[in-house]
């Protein structure tokens, strides 16, 4: 009889235990569904991501100094799926995938330490364009709503291998307000300040990059974009 009523004990356990397995993995199938199905609305709002192939853009980047704000002028051009250059004052930086180049005034070039390689590249993998782009590459979850800077949004979460970044959407617009990712332990949140249509997509012009205490790290302001045309060197 105890036999009996022990076997009894440890099925009632295992069905409270299954039970509540099966509750989270709805709620988990329900929040990848409604994830994926607010990042294909967004898609749609920016536009046609699929047809760009090449991206450049022009603009300045002010940056907080010891003793105050530089501003100076930066060229990007993109080739997808994994080449970057990055053209500024007389350095120009260029990523092809794994590899990476500072190619001075001379003409010469040298190559980068994977440190840089990494934290430039996180950076065109962080673009707008490259994300909207890449949504089997990710695992995307809604988290829920929340206001941001006045505005109601969906909290998406991205998941790709090791690394997360939270995707903030305007629920009206379905455009993003805030992206948040984390860099060698530090946590930044770029807001979407502006975005200019540009043969027929949204594209962020004016950004502002902030760490979690609210320090500025950085503002772009871009000036000129354009899609599709060739690129020298790439």
């Amino acid at each position: 009889m105890k036999f009996i009523k022990l076997i009894c004990i440890m099925f009632l356990i295992s069905v409270s235990l299954f039970s509540e397995e099966f509750e989270e993995y709805k709620l988990g199938e329900k929040q990848q569904f409604e994830g994926n199905r607010i990042f294909d609305e967004l898609v749609q709002s920016i536009g046609n991501v699929d047809q760009i192939k090449t991206i450049s853009t022009i603009g300045t980047v002010s940056q907080p100094m010891e003793y105050g704000t530089i501003s100076f002028p930066v060229q990007v051009e993109v080739k997808f799926p994994g080449k970057l250059r990055i053209k500024f004052e007389d350095k120009e930086f260029i990523i092809d995938n794994d590899s990476g180049w500072l190619k001075y005034p001379q003409g010469f070039y040298e190559n980068l330490p994977e440190k840089y390689i990494n934290t430039i590249s996180g950076n065109l993998n962080r673009n707008l364009i490259r994300i909207a782009r890449s949504k089997t590459d990710f695992e995307i979850r809604l988290l829920g709503e929340k206001t941001i800077l006045e505005r109601e949004c969906f909290e998406l979460e991205l998941i790709k291998g090791d690394s997360k970044l939270m995707l903030f959407i305007d629920i009206e617009k379905l455009l993003p307000v805030r992206m948040i990712y984390t860099i060698d332990a530090k946590q930044i949140i770029r807001t979407y300040l502006e975005y200019k249509v540009v043969d027929g997509i949204k594209y962020p012009v004016h950004t502002i990059s902030t760490d979690i205490d609210d320090n500025m790290i950085s503002e772009i302001k871009i000036e000129t974009v354009e899609f599709n045309i060739k690129l020298e060197g790439f």
